[in-house]
């Protein structure tokens, strides 16, 4: 297998295809954020049975191999741009490696949130880049979108009594998303995406191995937690979130595509108070109204012009 990350050339000729309606957008952006929120809840069930960096190496590893089998077995050659392999790392190992390891001290939830506020950091970097504007109204509804988060998570900092470092780690591996999603514009619609995915997994999780085995010991208690949490990730999570993520890049931008982690705090809070016992705080419920409001304004909007 070749994996010396040449520029790709879709395995498939370029078709042209009609844009997808905005309720294909939701219905899959709703989607990618489910599943992203709940990755949050699994990996604090995974956390009874083994680190947070043992965890993430061992399911990036997982589906990368998957990913690699498959594709050997239809007799593709691993070939992708370094590009989509520096947004896999940064997007996975970079930012998964910070906010689990945040996550051992902060609640599920609220990682969520903080994670979330993702696509200010992507809007901010595409301002900076010139390389994506956004009309007022997108940047209205944006702006209301995180005023609610703010509001739900400078409460939850007040009352929950947290370990500052473990949020700044959060805080840090969420730049590292907006990075990867940023990096990901340039990828998605260019380069086949199972190759891209396998070649992004694969990478993080060699990457995070020899960290897990430092810092972890890569020691496992094996059981139903483990094994769950490790399945469910490295599947619906791991997989399924690389490709739709770039399904929604492709079709609609990094910021647009971003702006679906701000319905990730509602599903997390749901999930973790469900399945975790985590308290639910009343502005968690009052947030919900002006947060659907924004993403409504940034996704009833004109695609975003590129350069």
């Amino acid at each position: 297998m070749d994996t010396s990350f040449a520029p790709s050339v879709p395995s498939t000729p370029s078709v042209s295809r009609a844009a997808p309606s905005p309720w294909a957008l939701a219905a899959a952006g709703t989607l990618f954020s489910f599943l992203w929120a709940s990755a949050f809840i699994a990996g604090k069930i995974g956390f009874t049975a083994c680190g947070p960096l043992t965890l993430l190496s061992l399911r990036f590893t997982l589906v990368g191999l998957v990913l690699a089998v498959a594709l050997a077995l239809q007799r593709q050659r691993l070939r992708v741009s370094g590009r989509a392999v520096l947004a896999g790392l940064l997007s996975n190992a970079v930012y998964l490696g910070l906010a689990y390891s945040g996550m051992t001290h902060v609640p599920a939830a609220l990682t969520a949130i903080i994670v979330c506020t993702t696509p200010l950091l992507v809007v901010a970097l595409g301002a900076w880049l010139g390389r994506e504007r956004l009309g007022a109204r997108a940047g209205w509804g944006l702006a209301l979108a995180f005023g609610a988060v703010v509001m739900i998570m400078g409460q939850r900092l007040h009352l929950d009594g947290l370990a500052p470092w473990a949020v700044g780690l959060i805080a840090a591996g969420t730049l590292a998303l907006a990075l990867g999603t940023r990096l990901n514009q340039g990828v998605a619609g260019r380069e086949d995406p199972w190759q891209v995915a396998c070649a992004q997994l694969l990478a993080s999780g060699l990457v995070l191995l020899p960290l897990a085995w430092a810092t972890e010991g890569l020691q496992v208690r094996w059981g139903a937690a483990f094994w769950g949490s490790l399945l469910y990730q490295a599947g619906p999570v791991s997989l399924g979130t690389t490709l739709i993520l770039l399904w929604l890049v492709r079709q609609g931008g990094a910021s647009r595509a971003s702006s679906f982690h701000l319905l990730s705090p509602f599903f997390s809070i749901a999930l973790a108070v469900g399945l975790l016992g985590e308290r639910l705080y009343p502005l968690d419920l009052l947030g919900l109204l002006p947060l659907v409001a924004g993403m409504a304004l940034v996704l009833h909007r004109p695609a975003p012009a590129r350069r």
